[in-house]
């Protein structure tokens, strides 16, 4: 998140919810405002409706949070923005997959950490993973794609469902061995929870509780039920 994005997240906590107010206040032009704020929407900080600008739930949820703590979901989501996904054809559950990630690592030496949804059920047991989620080296980019293709897995398009899903990332966070797999830390995947929201919020309220973190809920009445 960058000076710009941070401004517009502040002038809707403000109370200007008008794209062409923002631009105003900002000093942007209409058509880089409209851009920004589609790049924001995509990623779940704003929501807009009828042509009215508004924070979401996720961006009211972390702004309620401690400093550090906001600090933490913004770089965290900025590293999982640079991701691949990946599906197989054959019908596996996501312990395949995560044994598929593993033993790549260890015969080919390449690095990897175990994270999102799917580090947070090796720690907690709590709900079950949709997809296996990891962290790789950019660097080592190229030999996955070509040892997961090898194993079955082709790359799937964006939005769809996935099987696997790399995040491609410079250095590769510090991990925890989990029953034999490395895993990033129950406070990475606490901010992971908080960067994605939905599933991952639950898993974040679950992990608060071992971490001694306290979030401050306001959450769509759908989620209330669950967390109750």
């Amino acid at each position: 998140m960058d000076d710009l994005e941070f401004s517009i997240l502040f002038y809707l906590h403000e109370g200007t919810g008008s794209i062409r107010g923002l631009s105003s206040l900002i000093g942007i032009s209409l058509s880089t405002m409209y851009r920004r704020i589609g790049e924001l929407e995509q990623r779940g900080w704003v929501t807009v409706r009828n042509r009215e600008l508004r924070l979401s739930e996720k961006a009211v949820l972390l702004l309620r949070q401690k400093f550090e703590i906001v600090v933490g979901v913004i770089h965290v989501e900025h590293q999982m923005l640079d991701r691949i996904l990946l599906k197989t054809k054959q019908p596996k559950g996501w312990e395949s997959h995560v044994q598929t990630i593993m033993e790549i690592s260890e015969s080919k030496g390449l690095d990897c950490a175990i994270a999102s949804e799917t580090a947070a059920y090796l720690y907690t047991g709590y709900q079950t993973p949709s997809a296996c989620f990891v962290y790789i080296q950019k660097k080592d980019i190229k030999n996955w794609i070509q040892l997961l293709r090898e194993s079955g897995y082709s790359q799937s398009f964006e939005r769809g469902l996935a099987d696997v899903v790399l995040f491609s990332v410079r250095s590769i966070p510090q991990t925890i061995s989990i029953n034999g797999v490395k895993c990033v830390s129950r406070k990475r995947v606490f901010l992971e929870g908080l960067s994605l929201m939905g599933r991952g919020l639950l898993d974040s309220l679950v992990i608060s509780r071992s971490l001694g973190e306290r979030i401050f809920l306001t959450v769509p009445e759908e989620l209330t039920d669950v967390v109750a």
